[in-house]
């Protein structure tokens, strides 16, 4: 009997690591999307007329729906940014123009999106995450990043920002890799990672004033 019960702890041992890293590495949220997930694609939603975006507390996205319901759904053929995978689910972030929304969901219910390699030009423009901004040139065969950003937001009324918002800037040229760029300005650090007409960026927390961050997914927003 001593050896069964050694050997079905054994065997269960593994499901229950599973289990709670379900339960308690599941962090796929807004703000923390950019600096949290990896392995960054797009994906098409398919095989189902309203997918929500699971959310990543109280044991979710383990108890799954309706649950870990979030109000923020996809729509078959919608496109989504993904992240990491955590057991039968994905990191999903909807880009809008109000921001967008992060949330675990069925991987089986999105299809991976070919995304080619992108050129100098394919960088360049004005790209927006709702007050924060970026804007992207070519020069001298680099790219040359300048942004603002803004906390809490670029006009914040007086009753919350008396003295107005705190503030950051960038400014800094560098070479991308493929599909990613690193951009230092004195202690400033900067990364972005484009696909598409999406660009995932984050920094280092050193980019301008208390709780500024350039942290977000980016929409393209202008000429090239």
């Amino acid at each position: 009997m001593l050896l069964r019960s050694l050997f079905l702890l054994a065997t269960l041992s593994p499901l229950a690591a599973f289990a709670s890293e379900l339960a308690d590495g599941g962090s796929c949220r807004n703000g923390a999307f950019p600096s949290q997930q990896q392995g960054f694609a797009l994906a098409k939603v398919i095989g189902t007329p309203r997918l929500y975006l699971l959310g990543d507390m109280d044991g979710c996205p383990a108890k799954g729906e309706p649950a870990c319901r979030q109000r923020s759904y996809v729509v078959n053929g919608d496109t989504v940014v993904t992240g990491r995978d955590l057991g039968r689910y994905r990191c999903a972030f909807f880009s809008n123009k109000e921001g967008g929304s992060a949330g675990w969901v069925d991987r089986s219910k999105l299809q991976p999106l070919p995304v080619a390699v992108p050129t100098l030009q394919d960088w360049t423009g004005n790209w927006k995450d709702g007050d924060n901004g970026l804007k992207i040139r070519v020069q001298d065969g680099q790219l040359h990043v300048e942004g603002d950003a803004y906390w809490p937001s670029a006009n914040p009324s007086p009753e919350v920002r008396p003295y107005g918002p705190n503030m950051g800037q960038v400014e800094a040229r560098a070479a991308p890799h493929g599909t990613d760029v690193e951009s230092v300005e004195d202690t400033c650090r900067m990364r972005a990672h484009l696909l598409g007409e999406v660009l995932i960026v984050a920094d280092n927390s050193e980019c301008g004033g208390m709780n500024v961050r350039f942290n977000g997914v980016y929409r393209h927003a202008g000429t090239r």
